[in-house]
């Protein structure tokens, strides 16, 4: 994998581009991203491939204006904003070009946690690695009647630490960078689209069977040009 040399300045931070192969995906799990990308970057340690760019506030762009990698894909990025979350979980509104928006929490978050290897009990008692937090956001875009649901999705991946206090238990981030995934979710077709899109082609006399048919069957109905 080759490195464009050319950097682009972009909401305070590098974005740099890479080419991967035709065909190859950067999709790691969630253990991969805190394990092998976050860790080592909090830790200033070498990185396994230079694809995640940087963005100092990724809560100052809109979703689809941030740089880097195909819209249909997910993109990554390492920033060290939290975009000022209130305690109703939205974060500070975002202007872009012609409307603007917000981020808002979905859920409580999830803990990311790995089995420690090499331990001698079973595994229902096998003990676990605390790696970090993943929290969930979802894109709201104003309207001139409200805000709308987009089909933005974010996930915030932090290292996280535990700390015991007398009372109970703390959870602390570790560092100052995160990363961020970024997508859009898939539209859901529903069953009434489809019952009507089946009568239409039985209507039109359309054949929705999409079964194989051997080739020489093929050949008999039409002429196939070789």
């Amino acid at each position: 994998m080759e490195e464009q040399k050319d950097g682009a300045k972009r909401g305070g931070g590098t974005v740099r581009s890479l080419n991967l192969p035709i065909g190859f995906r950067f999709r790691p799990t969630d253990e991969e991203l805190l394990a092998h990308y976050l860790s080592r970057k909090i830790f200033s340690m070498p990185l396994p491939a230079l694809i995640i760019p940087e963005i100092l506030d990724i809560f100052d762009s809109f979703p689809s204006d941030l740089p880097a990698g195909d819209l249909r894909e997910k993109r990554y990025f390492f920033s060290k904003a939290n975009g000022d979350i209130n305690s109703k979980g939205c974060s500070r509104l975002i202007s872009g070009k012609d409307c603007s928006g917000y981020w808002k929490a979905v859920g409580q978050g999830q803990l990311i946690v790995v089995p420690i290897s090499g331990s001698a009990i079973s595994d229902q008692q096998q003990q676990r690695l605390l790696l970090g937090m993943k929290k969930a956001l979802r894109f709201y875009q104003a309207t001139r009647s409200g805000y709308l649901t987009t089909r933005w999705i974010m996930h915030q991946y932090s290292l996280v630490t535990i700390s015991p206090s007398d009372q109970n238990v703390n959870m602390m981030q570790v560092g100052d960078w995160s990363i961020f995934r970024i997508y859009q979710k898939k539209l859901l077709i529903s069953k009434n689209v489809r019952t009507k899109s089946n009568g239409f082609a039985e209507q039109c006399k359309i054949k929705t069977n999409t079964r194989k048919r051997p080739f020489n069957e093929v050949l008999k109905d039409k002429e196939v040009l070789i």
